[in-house]
């Protein structure tokens, strides 16, 4: 770390770069990701324990009134841990897409000369890697997993920023806020889109790595480890069913 910055280059080439200081939403990724895996372990037992009470509850009352208070206390704790779970799931994707943009920001910054790091700045991310990828002899990014990964990263990252509904298109107001969906997403199309969007800022992230020419951009990180981990484990958690009627299961 350096607190003068004209002695940095403007070749980052041109001698070991000084640190870079990240904002650190990739500990968030991480966060986000370990209570998931938490919560998805204590629905397991939970979702059967809750089914089998509801199953007794409308075998006595196949009916019931819409407001009925047992019918609350007998999904609360359900819902509790539901809602928990979706909290963790948007924390990880959009922490993720900021993990996402300062790897690439880092990867400009060490891989290219100021001059043409700089400009890049006013570039979308995916425009951004685009260009950056073909500076260091890498054209070709477009249509390829990790410029859709950036792609897919940076649109679900605006549409929450902008307090949107990430499932929604954000043609309008009216459109994304007026018009209810045809269904509306509960724990497993969360757990899913998660596990595809954080895959993708791996994907992206280990592609700037392979490109790199400066070394200290190059290789993987233990941080990248342990969201593949992570990963790998919420990947076990099978779902049947509908969005919000369903069964999780846990396979080793």
């Amino acid at each position: 770390m350096t607190d003068d910055v004209s002695s940095i280059p403007d070749d980052p080439l041109a001698m070991p770069p000084p640190y870079w200081r990240s904002g650190g939403a990739i500990f968030h990724v991480l966060r986000a990701l370990q209570h998931l895996v938490d919560h998805l372990a204590q629905l397991v037992p939970l979702n059967q324990e809750t089914d089998e009470r509801l199953n007794e509850y409308f075998s006595r009352d196949p009916e019931p009134a819409e407001d009925d208070p047992e019918f609350g206390e007998i999904c609360s704790e359900l819902w509790d841990i539901e809602h928990e779970a979706k909290l963790d799931t948007d924390t990880a994707v959009f922490m993720s897409a900021i993990s996402a943009e300062d790897a690439l920001n880092r990867f400009c910054v060490y891989n290219l000369h100021r001059e043409v790091a700089e400009p890049l700045e006013k570039l979308s991310p995916s425009e951004k890697l685009q260009v950056a990828s073909a500076i260091v002899s890498h054209p070709g990014v477009k249509g390829r997993h990790p410029f859709t990964a950036i792609q897919q990263l940076t649109s679900w990252r605006n549409a929450f920023a902008h307090g949107h509904c990430v499932d929604r298109t954000t043609k309008s107001l009216r459109h994304n806020h007026l018009i209810s969906p045809a269904a509306y997403p509960g724990v497993p199309d969360s757990v899913a889109t998660c596990i595809k969007l954080v895959r993708g800022y791996l994907v992206l992230s280990r592609y700037l790595a392979s490109i790199s020419k400066n070394p200290y951009t190059g290789g993987d990180s233990e941080e990248n480890r342990e969201i593949e981990t992570q990963i790998r484990g919420l990947e076990q958690y099978k779902f049947e069913g509908t969005p919000n009627v369903y069964t999780i299961t846990f396979e080793e």
